[in-house]
């Protein structure tokens, strides 16, 4: 009869000492890319508003309509360049000129204000001096909270644990080209 051998659990307790810390630092190179992803989108969302606000206006003598840009439209794109971003999130949007500033809590706040964003060209119809001239600047700032999964691998986390969110914050700024 064969005597058992002295090594048998090496193996389970190889496993356990090597793969949890390889599981966690993968779990981790995940939750650090999906906040780099956020990050990234939230970046990209803001710069679309801001290249959107600074280049609608073009030809107004010619396109009266394509003037009339409001607050409504720079979120609505925001949202569509915001794949992935939920705009009751998407918090502390300023969309500021050197002359006014918009401030909504959340984009979905933005996406309801059918209010006439102040970046109007002099002389634009309806708006005859409330515009801005060409060569001024626009900035569009937001804010998106990034709650990481890691959390409930954490040991005693319980529905009661509340873990910190990182805020992740973008701007962008371009000057009027119209």
């Amino acid at each position: 009869m064969r005597q058992p051998s002295p090594r048998r659990g090496n193996t389970l307790i190889e496993f356990t000492l090597v793969g949890i810390p390889l599981i966690f630092v993968l779990i981790s190179t995940f939750e650090i890319a999906r906040g780099m992803w956020l990050y990234e989108t939230l970046a990209h969302a803001v710069r679309e508003g801001v290249r959107f606000a600074a280049v609608h206006g073009n030809n107004c003598t010619i396109y009266p309509n394509n003037c009339i840009t409001t607050v409504q439209d720079i979120a609505r794109r925001i949202e569509r360049a915001g794949v992935g971003l939920l705009p009751e999130e998407v918090r502390n949007v300023v969309m500021a000129t050197p002359t006014r500033q918009i401030r909504c809590t959340t984009l979905a706040q933005c996406l309801q204000d059918t209010t006439f964003f102040p970046a109007l060209p002099r002389g634009a119809p309806g708006y005859p001096d409330t515009g801005s001239q060409q060569g001024s600047w626009i900035e569009i700032r937001a804010e998106y909270p990034f709650r990481s999964a890691i959390a409930m691998f954490w040991p005693g986390a319980g529905p009661g644990m509340v873990f910190g969110t990182h805020v992740l914050s973008a701007s962008s700024r371009e000057r009027i080209q119209y």
